[in-house]
């Protein structure tokens, strides 16, 4: 109930303050050199580590002619190096939410690109209102599943960025988005992926969140992602592994999970239990020699790469109860390794893909062609040749 109510004052102080600050945003785009033709970019305020980020930097580093401007909170630990590339804007600042009304582009990793509050702008959106600039939508993981509030109408932009070609043929066909709005442009921030790929004896164990109602606090001790999860870190045959191969082990849950970390443990000190704060996600996936996940689209991304994936799924039927239902996507049939059920059948994987030198096998190439006809780093120039054909039809 007190979520609930804090929810609801947030909601209405986001319609005071557009209700009062939207003739103002109107004054000073037309007098303000600083409000003028402002391009908004932004993730979840408190990071810049994805398709924003890297857009922005290809923005800053190769049209700095353009007014674009990042929204970050000052004390994210990604503050400092966005302001080294150009102008900020804190998050849910007076000025943040000028320049929202004010830009010509809203450009985001979420939906609701740019707002203030993403749930608040979502359900606004809902009953009508539209912001006045043009909302661009890069996408924070390639889509695998169904997310029917990812359909048109309930989600509206003008730019709808796809990262691979089997997705692409899902989002144009399925989500009902007006024609031109979905592109197969490629995620922006697989250009610095694919441009550093060397391994550093590393293994990645990135499992995803388990959606919003999934158990908390000291009830999260009973669920099976913390038990698997906890007696894998603990297993004497993965620190023998880990030892017999000089490796290190990161676990970096998804950030949505993050404050259950300090639940786990680990006897090993070649075990990392890895914090949001301190470890760069592109900079694990660049330095992995493989990526073990379950349902995490961040496979996607060590793809790009060519790296080996290994999907440990051990709570399918739990997962589709509280997140995702399924989509076009089949682990089985498309996935980029194999799919093992338990511990034992994980660590048996873990072994044969080392014994094939952390090799991709051809099975796997294949199919990761398929779904990546086009690999290469040029995903930022492919969006940012849209949004200029969408300014030079004006």
């Amino acid at each position: 109930m007190l979520y609930k109510l804090k929810r609801v004052a947030v909601y209405l102080k986001n319609v005071f303050l557009l209700a009062v600050l939207w003739p103002v945003a109107a004054v000073l785009r037309k007098t303000n050199e600083a409000y003028r033709h402002v391009w908004l970019v932004t993730e979840r305020g408190f990071d810049a580590r994805d398709n924003a980020y890297w857009f922005f930097r290809y923005l800053r580093e190769r049209h700095p002619e353009i007014n674009v401007c990042y929204v970050i909170d000052p004390e994210s630990p990604d503050c400092q190096k966005v302001m080294q590339l150009g102008k900020t804007v804190n998050w849910r600042s007076l000025r943040h939410y000028l320049m929202y009304l004010a830009a010509d582009y809203l450009i985001s990793t979420h939906v609701q690109p740019g707002a203030p509050d993403l749930m608040a702008y979502y359900h606004l959106r809902q009953i009508g209102f539209r912001p006045r600039g043009k909302e661009i939508f890069l996408q924070h993981g390639i889509i695998k599943d169904e997310m029917l509030w990812m359909r048109y109408p309930r989600l509206k932009v003008v730019f709808f960025a796809s990262g691979g070609k089997m997705e692409y043929d899902y989002l144009a066909s399925e989500f009902g988005f007006p024609e031109g709005v979905v592109r197969y442009t490629g995620l922006c921030r697989f250009d610095n992926l694919i441009q550093g790929k060397d391994p550093s004896g590393e293994i990645l164990v990135m499992p995803t969140w388990r959606g919003a109602d999934y158990p908390q606090g000291e009830r999260f001790r009973d669920t099976a992602f913390y038990r698997q999860f906890q007696s894998l870190l603990n297993n004497p045959r993965l620190r023998s592994f880990l030892e017999e191969r000089d490796l290190k082990l990161i676990f970096y849950p998804h950030i949505e999970l993050q404050k259950e970390l300090d639940r786990f443990k680990s006897p090993s000190e070649r075990i990392i239990l890895a914090s949001w704060r301190d470890y760069d996600v592109q900079t694990l996936l660049m330095r992995c020699n493989v990526l073990i996940t379950d349902y995490s689209s961040v496979f996607f991304d060590a793809g790009y790469m060519e790296k080996p994936v290994i999907y440990y799924q051990f709570d399918l039927d739990e997962f589709r109860k509280y997140h995702y239902q399924e989509g076009y996507f089949s682990y089985e049939k498309h996935g980029f390794g194999p799919v093992v059920m338990t511990e034992g059948a994980l660590l048996n994987a873990l072994y044969e893909c080392a014994e094939n030198g952390f090799r991709m096998q051809r099975e796997y190439r294949d199919r990761l062609d398929a779904f990546y006809p086009v690999r290469d780093a040029q995903n930022c120039e492919r969006t940012y040749q849209i949004l200029r054909q969408m300014t030079a039809g004006e």
